[in-house]
């Protein structure tokens, strides 16, 4: 488990957003990964619920039961997200991190016609990976912060041209915490 790989979802040319790609249940649960902060185990987690990582704190948000998804529960793989952007800061876990990944904004496809209800809210859309569908989780939602109109678009990278599997260093997220968790040791969690 760990962050070490990364990959395009076929960029030709044009606008990308990078996600990080988790698992929430049985479900794929992907998060612009311009708003995540760092990855921390369980164990690094405040009693109060509340995890304080580079001089930020941030507070416990019961994902999973706000996207009405039954989580596995603390298990070897399971990760504290960190999410914030310069407003509001959130944390809230994961059954295990699939990875980061990069996707052509023109892949991207809205929910299907029979979403009607609150999903539109906390849903941006979908893509497909040839292994896993992943949902997208409107990152205002996730901090709960008032929405706005073409909210992929914020998040949009420009994707140069380039040969396929060769990484654009200028990609890169705004933490090196994602790196610092690949190197993190499986252990129990508390």
């Amino acid at each position: 488990m760990g962050l070490r790989g990364h990959k395009t979802a076929v960029v030709s040319s044009g606008l990308a957003v990078r996600f990080l790609v988790t698992l929430m249940g049985p479900m794929h649960m992907a998060f612009p990964s311009h708003w995540v902060r760092g990855l921390v185990t369980p164990a690094e987690e405040g009693a109060d619920g509340h995890v304080t990582w580079a001089n930020a704190s941030y507070e416990r948000a019961d994902l999973a039961r706000r996207l009405k998804i039954q989580a596995e529960g603390v298990t070897a793989e399971t990760r504290i997200v960190l999410y914030a952007n310069e407003q509001r800061s959130r944390s809230f876990a994961v059954d295990r991190v699939v990875g980061l990944i990069d996707v052509e904004r023109a892949l991207i496809q809205p929910l299907p016609a029979q979403f009607r209800g609150g999903e539109r809210e906390r849903l941006l859309g979908l893509f497909v990976e040839s292994s896993y569908i992943a949902l997208i989780a409107n990152p205002f939602w996730v901090l709960e912060l008032p929405s706005r109109n073409n909210v992929l678009d914020v998040f949009a990278l420009q994707a140069s041209e380039r040969r396929p599997g060769e990484f654009d260093s200028r990609l890169r997220l705004p933490s090196a915490a994602l790196e610092a968790a690949s190197a993190m040791s499986v252990g129990s969690a508390k």
